[in-house]
């Protein structure tokens, strides 16, 4: 007769033993009061070494490196040190100049030296009528609604650090241009203005200056394109792969645009809409007329 199996030899048993044993330690069980304060004790620790703790160094080496300048793109490969020596030949010539009306600032622009006077000590600076412009066209130029205050106090910034009084001498809002008179007790190199103006499709280069006097940099095409029903008529435009999409394009306005041998052909009059200037051509006959006549 066999044996009846004992409860050592009943594997259900034994399972049902250990639930129970396990069951009755889950009742017994209460969580140590002293836990919660080691926990806190060791988080506030925690916290004290990471203040305490050295920094991280700051390695230039890992972080994002944006280069200055636009010759690292594919585009610019081919124009690379041709270009690069044209935009450094024209910077010399680049300003900054700013305008303020009552104490409040208006605008912020760029401006290049178009003459010397030895005996005056004076520079004469083109840049935009922009300058001092209080009110845009609500339509189009053509619509009218444009206001200036002439009596808007000007700065030129110049590349050494320093700033000048500029002296509102010619503004003329057709052609969006103003002169401005500049006392510099050193002579000023003035850049070369290109009598014949740049033909569609040739690579040129938007210059301006920002805020903080760095360079700004668009290489661009002139477009097969003529102004619309609501510009000037004698505006030039731009195709650029960098885009016109940077919040910082005004600085650009009243800045240089020049070829690739370095030599101006036109001033920046709208770079945050359609990305026009004016060829150098008409600004040599606006500075001519303005020299004659002073009107």
């Amino acid at each position: 007769m066999a044996a009846y199996p004992t409860r050592r030899d009943d594997p259900l048993a034994e399972k049902k033993r250990k639930l129970d044993v396990w069951s009755e330690e889950e009742e017994v069980w209460s969580p140590d009061p002293s836990l919660g304060h080691d926990y806190s004790a060791k988080t506030e620790q925690a916290r004290r070494e990471e203040e305490s703790a050295p920094r991280p160094v700051k390695i230039p080496t890992l972080d994002h490196f944006k280069p200055p300048t636009r010759f690292h793109i594919a585009e610019l490969f081919s124009v690379r040190e041709s270009g690069s020596q044209a935009v450094l030949s024209a910077a010399k010539f680049l300003l900054g100049v700013s305008s303020s009306l009552d104490g409040e600032p208006l605008r912020r622009c760029s401006g290049f030296w178009v003459d010397w006077d030895a005996e005056k000590k004076t520079g004469l600076v083109l840049t935009t009528a922009r300058l001092i412009r209080t009110k845009d066209a609500p339509y189009s130029v053509w619509t009218g609604g444009q206001e200036y205050a002439p009596n808007a106090d000007v700065t030129v910034h110049l590349l050494n650090g320093t700033s000048a009084k500029g002296e509102l001498v010619y503004y003329q809002p057709h052609y969006d241009i103003a002169f401005l008179n500049v006392e510099v007790d050193q002579p000023i190199k003035l850049p070369s203005l290109r009598e014949k103006d740049v033909e569609f499709a040739q690579e040129v280069f938007q210059l301006g200056r920002d805020n903080s006097l760095n360079l700004r940099i668009t290489y661009a095409r002139a477009e097969y394109l003529n102004p619309n029903l609501f510009e000037r008529h004698h505006n030039v435009y731009f195709c650029s792969p960098d885009g016109h999409d940077d919040d910082n394009n005004e600085y650009d306005n009243g800045g240089l645009v020049i070829d690739l041998n370095g030599k101006v052909v036109g001033m920046v009059n709208d770079p945050e809409r359609f990305g026009s200037f004016i060829p150098s051509s008409i600004l040599l006959n606006c500075f001519d007329s303005w020299k004659k006549y002073r009107c």
